[in-house]
């Protein structure tokens, strides 16, 4: 989830699972799984073994997972 407090400098994209997951407030194995199931269309690409998520593949994702907030949605806009 996004912390209003955060001062760290904001994420770039394409990004890992792993920080895809962090930053969107879920775990790996569930961000996966939105892809398993073909709620992201089309599937992140795979980079020696890595999938790398753009804003539009993560926005999709939060929104299967009911996790897309206002404060998400802007910032994975563009």
């Amino acid at each position: 989830m996004i912390n209003p407090d955060d001062r760290r400098s904001p994420p770039t994209f394409p990004t890992t699972s792993g920080a895809a997951a962090s930053l969107i407030g879920t775990t790996e194995p569930r961000l996966s799984e939105t892809v398993r199931r073909g709620h992201v269309e089309p599937p992140p690409p795979i980079l020696a073994g890595r999938r790398l998520w753009s804003k539009s593949h993560l926005r999709q994702a939060a929104e299967a997972l009911g996790l897309l907030t206002d404060d998400l949605d802007q910032l994975l806009i563009g």
